[in-house]
């Protein structure tokens, strides 16, 4: 901002404007005055006839007391503008315009899928449940209650669950993709620390499009075979039916000894 656009905004401010006289021991120059290149404030100020403003010294600079103004009437001269003529609008510096670069919009994931997964260890048997909430960190209050009650039945170890997000990153996954990073994810959990088969809680949205089969049916997530029953917030939700037909699944497919039976909850 130049020195006049600078006393402009002070006025319209209704600020007194101050100018040193004499340079100040250490300071940069004064920048002169370009009353021609001077811009407005404001609307009020583009219709306002100029007025010769007095300027004062700083104290203890020069003389405070005796106005300059010779000054103002010198550069109003230069400037070729009278008392009665409005002052002009000089257009705005580009610099001083912010622009908004234009984005494209970001992916919708609403066109893929979304869900989180968490794994659990039992034996020979990944024990996974699909969370109800998958912008959650965990399982939530009463379906990680039901969660612990059936990781008790399988004899599973207390450990931090391994868990499967999708989509994996920003980008939105369809139904091929998630099964096969879902195909991957299983891989290297049997590769790491075991396992040889996968019991999914899930629902039949998931089940479909993620595993390609049924429900209480065994399907395969590459080497692993794999079975998905009810999800646990249907078990909760319908205890009567999903839990039935879930633990029938699961004794129907070896995937619980018949001894167990009784023991459901």
């Amino acid at each position: 901002m130049n020195e006049a656009q600078r006393q402009s905004y002070l006025r319209a401010l209704g600020l007194t404007p101050w100018v040193a006289r004499t340079t100040l021991p250490g300071a940069a120059p004064s920048e002169p005055l370009d009353w021609a290149a001077e811009t407005d404030a404001g609307e009020n100020l583009a219709a306002a006839p100029v007025e010769a403003t007095p300027v004062r010294t700083a104290p203890g600079v020069g003389d405070a007391e005796q106005p300059a103004r010779e000054s103002v009437a010198a550069g109003a001269a230069a400037a070729d503008t009278s008392a009665e003529a409005p002052v002009s609008r000089a257009p705005a510096p580009r610099d001083s315009v912010a622009e908004t670069p234009t984005r494209a919009p970001a992916p919708d994931n609403a066109a893929g899928l979304t869900f989180t997964l968490e794994a659990h260890l039992a034996g020979d048997t990944w024990v996974v449940f699909q969370q109800e909430d998958p912008q959650a960190p965990e399982l939530g209050r009463y379906t990680g209650a039901l969660a612990a009650s059936l990781l008790a039945v399988f004899g599973a170890a207390p450990d931090r669950p391994r868990r499967f997000y999708c989509p994996l990153t920003k980008q939105p996954m369809n139904a091929g993709e998630a099964a096969q990073a879902l195909t991957a994810f299983f891989a290297g959990l049997s590769r790491r620390h075991g396992g040889r088969r996968a019991l999914l809680c899930v629902d039949e949205t998931l089940a479909r499009s993620v595993l390609g089969g049924d429900r209480f049916e065994t399907v395969t997530l590459g080497e692993m075979p794999a079975l998905a029953v009810d999800s646990l917030q249907e078990m909760l939700d319908r205890p009567a039916l999903a839990k039935k037909r879930s633990w029938q699944a699961m004794v129907a497919h070896g995937f619980v000894a018949h001894g167990f039976a009784g023991s459901r909850g």
